[in-house]
């Protein structure tokens, strides 16, 4: 599931790869051992402060936070028309998101929304099944991971699986948690996690 097309992302990310190929390779890699390292930080720091999940607060954040856990080549943001198009299709209480380009691994691109509700948020996917398919959340951000290698990192770094599909059951030992809606859960537990 992608949230946003890639034909606007791919003018944005043309424009700045030429960009990134006028910058000498020295200052690039320093520039991404700089974001990795403040995206590690804020991770730590989100998942210390609130004392459960991960809290991102802005797409900006969120961006860090996926730099940090996967290690992103480069963050690129939806623009507001994308969120309307987004929240268009019965995506409610998002409010941005985005593109983690070329992680670390290359499993593939991973996107990401930030909510400002999450009530309402769940009650979407819940409602839509083409939505339930291992969407991680954090306290205000959800991931739609690429790979089982990204889903591993991302529960590593204190995202959980938000799962809605009727009469969920997770094996014993896992950790559920209600949602914020009847139906919905977050847990530990992907039966499609190997």
């Amino acid at each position: 599931m992608a949230f946003f097309t890639l034909a606007a992302e791919r003018t944005a990310a043309s424009g700045r790869r030429a960009r990134l190929e006028a910058t000498s390779a020295k200052e690039v890699m320093r520039h991404h051992r700089t974001l990795a390292i403040v995206g590690t930080l804020f991770a730590l720091a989100s998942v210390s402060a609130c004392g459960g999940l991960p809290s991102a607060g802005s797409p900006q954040e969120a961006g860090n936070f996926l730099t940090g856990t996967l290690g992103c080549e480069r963050i690129n943001f939806a623009t507001p028309r994308e969120v309307q198009q987004v929240q268009a299709m019965g995506m409610r209480g998002i409010n941005g998101g985005g593109e983690c380009d070329d992680p670390a691994g290359g499993d593939g691109d991973a996107d990401f929304l930030t909510i400002e509700d999450m009530e309402a948020f769940q009650a979407a996917v819940k409602a839509d099944e083409d939505e339930q398919d291992d969407l991680m959340i954090g306290d205000d951000f959800a991931v739609d991971p690429s790979s089982d290698d990204q889903r591993r990192q991302l529960l590593q770094s204190g995202l959980l699986f938000l799962n809605c599909t009727p009469d969920f059951k997770a094996p014993s030992g896992s950790t559920v948690e209600d949602g914020e809606v009847d139906g919905c859960a977050t847990t530990d537990y992907s039966e499609d996690l190997d």
